[in-house]
């Protein structure tokens, strides 16, 4: 498995983790306690709060789709979904329109998460070290796929055309 892989595997783990605690926190029993294992009180860090407010749900939020519709997904959701489209097309050879859509799809995660960033540190002020840790690995994988990739492929055409002409 390639390193871009290996990172979108953990991607995807976290997600799904993401996925369970917000599920535990929306079908509570009155009088269920739970603490997910990203809340953590030494660091005043609580993803199960962050999970449950608005900007948890980005689709609705943005006004992309209605509030509580069928596409209404959370923000773990979504990234299940991406973490999911890089394990299975990111190795995969790509037709000539094809090859700029894994940067594309990977330049609106990295997207998503400055804005999704920029949410929990200035305007809620709140800590999710579960939030970051997907910020992070969506950062190097826009970084492998969006311009070590591409970088790659350029080299490699020069090194082809300097053969040509030798």
């Amino acid at each position: 498995m390639s390193f871009v892989r290996n990172i979108a595997f953990v991607g995807l783990i976290l997600s799904l983790y993401a996925i369970f605690v917000e599920y535990k926190m929306h079908h509570l029993r009155p009088g269920e306690e739970f603490t997910a294992l990203c809340d953590i009180d030494a660091l005043q860090a609580s993803c199960s709060t962050v999970f449950t407010l608005p900007v948890g749900k980005l689709l609705s939020y943005s006004g992309l789709v209605p509030r509580d519709s069928l596409l209404d997904l959370p923000n773990a959701v979504v990234g299940f979904l991406y973490y999911s489209w890089v394990l299975l097309f990111v190795d995969m050879p790509m037709a000539s329109f094809r090859k700029y859509l894994n940067p594309l799809v990977s330049s609106l995660a990295m997207l998503t998460s400055l804005f999704l960033a920029y949410q929990l540190t200035v305007v809620l002020k709140e800590l999710c070290v579960l939030c970051w840790s997907t910020h992070v690995i969506n950062a190097i994988l826009f970084y492998q796929i969006a311009f070590k990739r591409r970088l790659s492929g350029v080299k490699s055409k020069r090194k082809s055309l300097k053969q040509k002409t030798a």
